[in-house]
């Protein structure tokens, strides 16, 4: 039963990297292909190769933090229901995943993750089955206060931006949707650094479950797999996310394009260095909502960005009480 639970579970946590790419990918072009800078197709590779890239130039601290910081993994058992209680986990962040992307929401896998997870924790250890200290800083802290950093960088960066082209000549527009290939490379590596440390984390911990590793090292296969699924998921995603994002929230020109890119990747570099694994789309859409707030407050659509905000809050007990009610009926066919 522990060699199929684990099987299945990290090709569960596999399929979640395909899907977090396939949606949370789109997020990261999104700027760059709507305001023009950058065709769909280019800027789609040159995610996909700077993402293959971002782990191993940048470490594994978030992949460390998934398996201590979000669930107390010393009080799970190394047996069948152990290993059950995190496919249960993925399998409702998988679930939500997909149903948001079906509907072109912008809401955040990290989050899915993190309420998979805690979900039958809490259920089978109580509150103790979460190590707040370390929860509440690092995980939940990181997730609450990175799209408020989001909304200052980018007005900030805008504002910086402005002021350093207030004498630039026209041609300056031309020179910022070239610059775009870089911050875009920059802040692909740091998306697909983050993302892809959460499936490695979550297949660290299957395997620790399952005596099958230890719950201090990430496998080069793991951190290969991870990325490439990861990668792979951004080859297969849609447009409509990149609307959301893109003209939804605020019309974005290069200018806003170029900002909001180096205010998300500086915060994502921030938060894999101290190993935070914070949601990528929270910030990148936050660092619009910044922007366009900065440039013209009554060009942001307040109506959509209120309704996103609602889909991240609702998305960690939601996922928590789905993949507890996965618990409660796989358990009692299969465990007891």
């Amino acid at each position: 039963m522990i060699d199929v639970l684990l099987s299945v579970g990290v090709g569960m946590s596999l399929l979640f990297a395909f899907t977090n790419g396939m949606k949370d990918g789109s997020n990261v072009l999104a700027t760059a292909v709507s305001s023009g800078s950058l065709s769909f197709r280019t800027a789609r590779w040159l995610v996909v190769l700077s993402e293959l890239a971002g782990p191993f130039l940048l470490g594994i601290p978030v992949a460390l933090t998934v398996v201590h910081g979000i669930v107390r993994v010393e009080l799970f058992p190394h047996d069948a229901d152990a290993l059950l209680m995190v496919l249960c986990g993925v399998s409702g962040a998988l679930i939500w995943n997909v149903s948001c992307w079906l509907l072109r929401l912008p809401t955040s896998s990290s989050f899915a993750l993190i309420g998979g997870l805690v979900g039958p924790a809490l259920y089978r250890f109580g509150l103790a089955g979460v190590p707040w200290a370390v929860f509440l800083v690092k995980v939940l802290g990181a997730l609450i206060l990175s799209p408020v950093l989001g909304i200052l960088f980018g007005g900030f960066a805008y504002k910086l931006l402005v002021w350093a082209l207030r004498d630039a000549p026209w041609k300056t527009v031309r020179t910022l949707k070239r610059v775009q290939v870089a911050s875009l490379i920059v802040l692909g590596a740091n998306h697909g650094t983050n993302d892809s440390q959460k499936t490695m984390g979550l297949i660290v911990l299957l395997l620790f479950l399952a005596g099958r590793g230890d719950a201090a090292s990430v496998p080069f296969w793991v951190m290969a797999a991870s990325v490439a699924c990861l990668a792979v998921g951004i080859t297969m995603g849609g447009t409509g996310i990149i609307r959301t994002v893109g003209y939804n929230i605020f019309r974005v020109r290069p200018e806003h394009s170029f900002s909001s890119q180096v205010s998300a990747a500086l915060i994502l570099l921030f938060c894999n260095l101290i190993g935070a694994p914070v949601s990528s789309t929270q910030i990148i859409s936050s660092s619009v909502i910044g922007v366009g707030n900065a440039c013209r407050s009554r060009g942001v659509r307040w109506q959509v960005t209120l309704s996103i905000f609602v889909g991240w809050a609702v998305t960690v007990p939601l996922a928590g009480i789905l993949s507890t009610l996965l618990y409660l009926g796989l358990h009692a066919l299969l465990v007891a």
